[in-house]
């Protein structure tokens, strides 16, 4: 009388495995991009959040403030966020990185930029002049971008 096979043949599970690395080594790279974006949101809110301080400033007194703090949103910083800082001559805000880890990145500065053009490529003369867009960026090397959000993925006043 014969038996009947029960179980898995090593060939089997040699493929199972192969599978399963296969996997892991597409998705341990994509997974930590992932969570270095995750970070560098907060990075963006903090500047977002700017944004609306310094644009709230603008209209109201239509001309630059003669100190930062006169915006209202130079004490953010969190954990991935050394320092927010507005700027009294162009109203840009530069939000400075940190604990992420990732050599270039900790340290960079992402930069939002008020502009008086829709193409966003020309920055605020005077406190006076019409906000027309926004352009967000940074001065990091280009291979950096990928962590950042689509719309900041560009040289300081690049437009989009």
């Amino acid at each position: 009388m014969k038996r009947a096979q029960s179980g898995f043949t090593l060939i089997e599970l040699m493929i199972v495995v192969a599978i399963i690395g296969i996997l892991a080594a597409v998705a341990l790279p994509a997974y930590q991009d992932y969570t270095v974006r995750a970070k560098l949101s907060e990075v963006v809110i903090a500047g977002e959040s700017c944004k609306t301080s310094v644009t709230e400033y603008l209209q109201t007194n239509q001309a630059f403030p003669a100190s930062a703090d006169a915006y209202g949103c130079t004490s953010i910083a969190t954990k991935y966020v050394n320092q927010v800082v507005p700027s009294i001559t162009t109203g840009q805000i530069d939000t400075t990185i940190q604990g992420t880890n990732i050599v270039g990145l900790d340290t960079a500065v992402l930069t939002i930029q008020p502009t008086s053009d829709t193409a966003r490529i020309t920055a605020l003369a005077t406190g006076a002049t019409p906000i027309a867009g926004w352009s967000c960026g940074s001065t990091i090397a280009a291979t950096m971008y990928k962590y950042f959000p689509a719309n900041c993925r560009q040289k300081v006043l690049g437009g989009i």
